[in-house]
Formats: structure tokens, sequence, C-alpha cells
């Protein structure tokens, strides 16, 4: 009875007339009084704090007010944000959210650039790279139901705050990092703190914006994920070595190129904490529980602000209609207890009766377009990649039943086999060894010193009177137990780690990809900024629904393409396609849920379509007809869902 009590206001009258909201009237005059200052305590404009609220008033209809039903309060919002206008207020947290979402990107978009110079550094295996991505989607996927249940409690601006400030200290203490394990870790956190970003900056610029203009707005935020991986190309292009081989070189005890890069990462996200100085809490959040006068404060702030309205003018003279608002409302927070039953309670009412189809249809969508994101951005590289090991095999350079006397080898010996060789008074010295293979070889008098290897063998070979010093060369591993060693001493450096570096990796290729995709997004968003008003339409063939039957038919040009760039453009137009599923998708949850479950419902579909992403990156090794089909069954599902959300 107490709980039920929290969220139903007694109002007691000698008549059983239908809900009114007579007494409201005098509430909201001591609200406007508080707010123009016209009580007779101070100058009109002046807020006085001194003057105590009145207690609660009776209502005259003498039933119970359920609060549950925000019409009300959805209909006083949206009066209010009308008279207040559009203009620097919402510019300021649109600029925040979309630092703090392009922040998010760029974190979660380095790891392609920054993997080469890692994986030599902190020696991961082969079978360990995949897990820098993986970690990132489950961090991010508890983030995103975390911080959307937090947002829904504490407040848009709160909850965007704390998981910023999560992102950015974690997201730098991973750039100091000296070992894998505590690098994933950091990583780990970070991204526990960028899954809440989506939630949080959506409801929050959704809320704040006029309806009219609010579908056009939130494209900005669709842009700012594709700003986000452009970003990521830039500082990867000033800041990486651009080959295997100069990353190599640039392997340093402590802080290579590759952490310098990982903390300019960090600077969109502080630039959002900083921004967010002259932001303020959603209002429509302030009336869901009961902060009525802050409420005020905040639309007045947005109309003083939007005088100078850039895309709409709100009135002369701002005074929220009196009859709109109910009187009181539960606070936000009560005690511990009662805070975590209210979580499990939002979770629920996400699969009630009156939510559940929006539940599983707009969270289908979701899930299965960004299965298809994922999927791509981990198979198309791979299927690059296996184009170019096929072509760089075909070229490799095979030199047999030669002789080389008195030569000095100071070049990098790169995709060669030397068969049946013979070496004598030769130096390598101050060199790369990469795919290079000597078979049957023999060493007279050779110095081998300060070389560093990878992929380099040495298979029966002779070695006599030779040295091999201050070098990675060590036998059981480059020279095998076939070999023959006589008079010849091997003093090289005794590796801990048993990867090969990746000396045939070309930043080029990467870059092209990420600019691929993040021209593909930001003209996306700039499509869904001009079509707002048609991509909201519905119906058995809404835009939804043929976007995501557009991804069906185009998932045979996987297995058709064979060529590095032509894959990159399908995954662009991929890209195209599936952002502005993204945008329909996440414009529809915030606009399908009342107030108190927008953001929750937002977290928990973001989390479920990062966990089916981390599924899906786990098969990026697969052959072309295999992603082809696989990318078919995932669009779908996704148009299944679509209609079904119509």
């Amino acid at each position: 009875m107490a709980e039920e009590q929290a969220c139903l206001v007694h109002a007691r009258s000698d008549s059983d007339s239908p809900k009114s909201f007579g007494s409201i009237a005098r509430t909201m005059a001591y609200t406007e009084d508080r707010l123009t200052g016209t009580d007779g305590t101070g100058e009109p404009g002046a807020v006085s704090m001194t003057v105590n609220p009145p207690e609660p008033m009776d209502n005259e209809s003498g039933e119970l007010i359920d609060y549950s039903d925000t019409s009300a309060l959805d209909q006083f919002h949206e009066d209010a944000l009308r008279q207040a206008g559009c203009g620097i207020a919402q510019l300021k947290v649109y600029l925040a959210c979309s630092l703090a979402l392009a922040g998010a990107t760029l974190e979660l978009s380095a790891v392609p650039f920054v993997l080469p110079s890692c994986e030599i550094e902190l020696c991961i295996l082969p079978h360990e790279k995949n897990w820098l991505v993986l970690i990132s989607l489950v961090g991010g996927s508890l983030g995103g139901v975390g911080w959307g249940a937090l947002g829904a409690r504490l407040g848009r601006r709160r909850a965007l705050v704390s998981a910023l400030a999560v992102n950015a200290v974690f997201a730098a203490v991973a750039a100091f990092m000296p070992t894998y394990g505590t690098f994933m870790m950091a990583r780990f956190c970070s991204a526990i703190g960028s899954g809440g970003l989506v939630p949080t900056c959506y409801s929050y610029c959704y809320e704040v914006s006029p309806r009219p203009h609010r579908r056009r707005l939130l494209s900005m935020l669709v842009i700012a994920h594709g700003v986000g991986a452009l970003l990521a190309a830039a500082l990867a292009h000033a800041v990486l070595p651009p080959t295997g081989a100069d990353a190599l070189l640039d392997d340093k005890e402590h802080f290579s190129a590759w952490h310098r890069y990982l903390l300019l990462c960090t600077l969109p996200i502080l630039a959002s904490l900083v921004s967010l100085i002259w932001t303020q809490e959603s209002p429509r959040y302030l009336l869901d529980v009961g902060r009525e006068v802050d409420a005020m404060l905040v639309y007045q702030s947005i109309h003083s602000s939007n005088r100078a309205g850039w895309c709409a003018s709100g009135s002369a003279e701002y005074r929220p209609g009196a009859p709109q608002l109910p009187p009181k409302r539960p606070q936000a927070l009560h005690h511990v207890r009662h805070t975590v039953k209210m979580f499990w309670q939002a979770f629920f009412q996400l699969f009630s009766s009156a939510y559940r189809n929006t539940t599983f249809s707009l969270g289908g969508v979701m899930l299965f377009s960004m299965a298809i994101q994922f999927f791509l951005a981990s198979h198309i590289p791979s299927a690059v990649l296996s184009i170019e090991n096929q072509k760089f095999e075909a070229s490799k350079v095979i030199i047999e039943n030669a002789t080389y006397e008195n030569r000095h080898f100071n070049e990098t010996l790169e995709n060669v086999e030397y068969r049946n060789v013979t070496f004598s008074k030769c130096t390598f010295r101050d060199m790369m060894l990469s795919h290079a293979a000597f078979r049957n070889c023999s060493f007279y008098d050779v110095a081998f010193s300060n070389i560093k290897t990878s992929y380099a063998y040495f298979t029966g070979s002779l070695f006599v009177n030779t040295t091999i010093i201050d070098t990675d060369i060590t036998v059981g591993r480059e020279i095998d137990l076939w070999s023959e060693l006589r008079n010849t001493v091997v003093r090289g450096m005794r590796l801990a780690c048993l990867r090969e570096a990746p000396l045939t990796w070309r930043l080029a290729g990467a870059l092209r990809e990420q600019a691929h995709a993040a021209l593909a997004t930001i003209l996306a968003g700039l499509f869904a900024a001009i079509f707002a008003p048609t991509l909201a339409l519905s119906g058995k063939f809404s835009p939804k629904v043929i976007l995501c039957a557009i991804c069906v038919f185009l998932s045979p040009s996987i297995y058709v393409v064979q060529s590095e760039t032509a894959l990159y453009v399908v995954e662009a137009i991929y890209r195209v396609f599936l952002t502005l599923v993204f945008y329909i998708a996440c414009v529809g949850i915030v606009d399908s849920y009342p107030a108190n479950l927008r953001c929750c419902a937002l977290g928990l579909i973001m989390s479920v379509a990062y966990m089916g992403g981390a599924v899906v990156r786990g098969l990026w090794d697969m052959p072309p007809p295999a992603a082809a089909i696989l990318s078919a069954i995932l669009a779908v599902a996704a148009t299944a869902a679509a209609v079904r959300a119509r």
C-alpha cells in the first residue's frame, strides 16, 4: 500500500465527477510565481527561492490520479518546448552528444589500426586478436543495459556524464597498460562506459527537441558516428607507422606510437564532458520525477537561449499553460531497495502486453541489422587479406643453386626463398628477414648482426664458422633441428613472445576501408536529415522494410566481387542502408515508449544488438559463399522483424 501511495496521489472531494485539473491551476500559478517573481516579493523575471511550496491540493474529482499515464505530462512538455523554441540551447546538447557518440565510434574503430603494433609489443597470439573487438562488444552490451536503466532513474544528463567519465578514464588507462591481460581489462571497462552513450544520448536529444524538428535533428547523431570513424582513420594516418615493418622498428619498451594514438582517441570524450557543463537536465525527465520547478527553470532557460533561434523561434514571452501539469509525482530516488525494484519493474514492463510487440519487433530489426554490419566489418578485411596473401604468395622470388661470396646484405629480404644456395664470407647486418626461407643452404664464415625476423626459416642448412649475434634468430625456432652448426656462435635474443610480427601489413588498406565506411555513414545521416518525414512512414512497405529487403538482394555481391576496392564499395553500400535502418529503429524506440521507459528500452535493445555483433564477429573467417548466405539470412530476419514493426 505504501508503494502504491508513492505513485498515486489521493485527491478528496465531495463530487464524483470525472478527473479534473481544476485545482492544478493553483499549483501552476505558484510555479509561475516562482519563475517570474510576481508574488510580490521580487522583480519580474527573478526566481525567489524563499517561499515554501504550498501543500498538495485536493483534487475536485475525489479519485486517484494514476501517474503512469503520462499523456498530460507529454502534452505539457510538447507545448513548453514549442513556446521555448529551438536554437542555441538544443545546439549545446546536440554538440555534447555528438562528441560523445563520435568518441565511442572512434574508440571501437581504432582497434584495426592499433592491432598490428600492439600485438608486437604485447605479444598477442593469433587466436587472441579477435578478442580485442569482442571484449569491447561485450562491455558495450553490459554498459547499454546498465546505463539505460540509470538514465531512466538518475536522469539523462547525469547518466551521460557518468558513462563518459568511465569511458574516458579507462580509455586513457588502456594506453599505458604493459601486458595483454591488463590492456584487455582496461578496454573492457572503457567499453562499459561507451555502451551507455547511445541510449542516453538519443533519449536526451529526443527530449530537448521540439516535435516538428525532432527527426531531422536526431540525424545529426548518425552523422556523428561517421565523423568518429573518419577521425579514427585521420588520426591513424597522422600517428601510426604505415607498414608492419615500421611498426616493428617503432616497438619500444615504453610508449610506442599506438599508445599516443589511443590517448588522442579520448579527446572527443573529454570534449563532450566539458561541453556538458553548459547543458541542463532533460526537462521531460524532471517532470516525470516530480521536479516541476526545476523543469520550469529549464524551459525558461531554453527560451532565453533561443531568442535568436536557428531552426524555429519560440514565442516572444514564455508562459507555461496552467491546466496541463499534474501537481505532484514521486521523486526519482527513495531508497536503494526501492530503486532496484524500479529497475526490475522497468525491464518487465518492456515485455508487458502494451509494449511486447514493439520490443520484439524493433529489437529484432536492431539486432539483425547490426549483426550484418559487425559481420561485414570483420569478414571484408579477412577477405581482402586472403586476396592479398594469394597475390603475395604468387609473387614469391625463388633462387636456386646459386653462390654468393663477399656479399653484404643490408636491405630487407622479403618474400624470397633460397634453395641449395651457398653464402661465403657474407654479412647480414641491420636488416629484416620477412617471409624469407633458406632451404638446404650453406653458410661459410657468415656474420648475422642486428636482424629482426618475421616468418624467416632456415631448414636443413649448414652453418660453418658463422656468428649470429644480436638477432632474434634462435635454434629450434628459426633454425630447425635438422640444420647443422659447426663452430658457430648463436647469441640471439631469446624472446618470450612466440608469435611472428605481421610485417606484410599495410596501413593504407585499413585506411581505405575505414574511409569508405565513414563516408557511407555520413551520407546516410545526410539522407536521413533530408528525407526524415519519409523515413517516418509506416505500413507494409515502410522504409525500414524496404531497406532491410535491399540488404537481402545485396548479399550475393559478397560472393561475386573478388577485388579489394569492390569489397570496400560493397561494404559501404551495405553501410548506407544499415545506418538508415539503425536511425529509423533508434527514433522508433525513443518515440514508442513513455519517458520513464525509453532510455531503458533503447539500452536493453542496444545491449542485445551488441551481443549479437559479438557472436557473428566470431564467424569472420568464412568462405565467400557461406558469408553471402549468412548475410542473406540475417537480412531476411531483419526484414521479417521490420514487417512486424509496421
